[in-house]
């Protein structure tokens, strides 16, 4: 029951109100995009432009990368107008050859420092304190299937640990997959312009159910599936505007499925909302964003992300911007949220650096 209630305190923001039916599965940080140029565009990243970070929203991406190297870190604090130890941190490296590439990613959610009390006559007495932490381990390998299509495959291990300190319980552990294609089309000229397309996809975190050690029941991975679009028009050698858009759709079961294994979950996923066919188009979160790039050294960036209020009510925009000297590049993401729910990243300075080489 531990898991439950530290998950609930840390995702509850999503869920108060007795007409939502949130779908809850494990590992729920993996919905925390680690990509600060994707988050500052309503964290629209399987369709945008290659970079270092290709790894969390689509990795197939890593094929049409300018250089052959690239090494990525990237920091998310989260909840940090409550607490200032709990983030989300990733490091990523990719390597390109003329036809394949593959790429490694660490991510590590902290969940800071808890301390345990009791009340003694009254008055609470500090026992301890412990530090639960997540984190996943995954890598992939990408292949070149024509000039202008890519597909990669990804292999995840999963780490959850919230045990108490004399406890090796509430310990969870999993593998996931996932498949993922990047298309980018080649250029065509608009009147005076420059124009071209992508259009990607990612089915991530397939893999079997994980249990708690103390819980008597298992949770979904959170398999997702996202599609996406982005245009591309150069007004001139210097100047790039993009217009992206992206949506998702959880392939969990919409309600506790005891019996169902994880292929039976994804497949019924888009059938199985008690309210029919109404109730799954509001498990579609829907996001667009915009990018201005000049000299692909200076980058401007918005976004909008919509989730149904019953789904989880993640309501925001987003603004960012990227800043590229030489083989470096730093983005940063800012979320401004705009639903009724308040929102863990509210006001939180998502940043990305990535070397490239």
């Amino acid at each position: 029951m531990r898991y439950l209630l530290l998950i609930g305190l840390l995702f509850n923001t999503f869920l108060h109100a007795q007409e939502e039916k949130p779908i809850t599965t494990a590992f729920p940080f993996l919905s925390i995009n680690t990509d600060a140029a994707a988050a500052g565009m309503g964290e629209v990243g399987v369709c945008s432009q290659p970079s270092a970070f290709a790894q969390r929203n689509n990795a197939a991406k890593y094929i049409f990368t300018e250089n052959t190297s690239g090494v990525g870190v990237s920091y998310t604090p989260y909840l940090n107008k409550l607490v200032k130890d709990i983030f989300l941190g990733n490091i990523t490296y990719y390597k390109r050859t003329q036809r394949s590439a593959w790429g490694a990613s660490l991510t590590y959610f902290s969940i800071g420092n808890v301390s345990l009390t009791q009340d003694f006559g009254g008055s609470a007495t500090v026992l301890g304190s412990f530090r639960p932490t997540e984190f996943t381990f995954d890598l992939s390998y990408n292949l070149k299937l024509s000039e202008h299509f890519a597909m990669g495959v990804a292999a995840r291990y999963l780490n959850s640990n919230l045990q108490l300190p004399t406890d090796d319980k509430a310990v969870a552990r999993g593998l996931g997959f996932d498949i993922s294609g990047y298309y980018t089309s080649a250029s065509h000229l608009i009147g005076n312009y420059t124009g071209s397309y992508s259009f990607g996809f990612q089915l991530s975190n397939i893999g079997a159910k994980v249990k708690y050690d103390d819980l008597g029941k298992s949770f979904f991975l959170p398999t997702n599936l996202k599609l996406g679009v982005a245009y591309h028009l150069m007004t001139d050698s210097y100047n790039r505007f993009s217009l992206l858009t992206e949506v998702n759709k959880l392939l969990v079961p919409s309600t506790e499925a005891k019996d169902k294994d994880f292929i039976e979950g994804i497949f019924t996923s888009f059938s199985d909302a008690p309210n029919g066919f109404s109730e799954e188009l509001h498990e579609l979160i829907w996001a667009v964003g915009a990018e201005y790039a000049f000299d692909e050294q200076f980058f401007l960036r918005t976004g909008y992300y919509h989730q149904h209020k019953y789904k989880g009510d993640r309501q925001y925009i987003t603004m960012g911007a990227g800043f590229a000297f030489h083989s470096f590049k730093l983005d940063v993401a800012y979320l401004f949220n705009t639903s009724n729910t308040n929102n863990p990243l509210n006001s939180s300075l998502r940043a990305g650096l990535q070397y490239v080489f």
